[in-house]
């Protein structure tokens, strides 16, 4: 979830094997792991936006690398996707 919106719904195994939401991506790419001591982070641009007052469109756009100008129009609907649910336009139009 983010900002209270559902993002990404999988299995445990596909979830963390393959995620394809960016947020969740952003999720797991922040929790350590042993074998990558001292690797650089990227962190995430932009600040979380208000909840009470969201971004219109993609709730994640204004922090997501693969935003376009329908993500910051159009709430993505959740679709599913090789086994996954996920509400994201660059997963749906296959951007990645």
């Amino acid at each position: 979830m983010y900002l209270g919106r559902i993002v990404e719904v999988a299995g445990k195994h596909q979830l963390f094997g393959q995620p394809r939401h960016p947020y969740t991506r952003m999720l797991l790419d922040a929790i350590p792991k042993m074998h990558d001591t001292g690797r650089a982070r990227t962190p995430v641009s932009g600040e979380v936006p208000n909840p009470l007052n969201p971004p219109s469109g993609c709730a994640f756009n204004p922090r997501c690398p693969f935003a376009n100008e329908r993500c910051r129009v159009e709430r993505p609907a959740l679709i599913e996707v090789q086994g996954t649910r996920v509400a994201c336009h660059a997963v749906e139009e296959g951007r990645i």
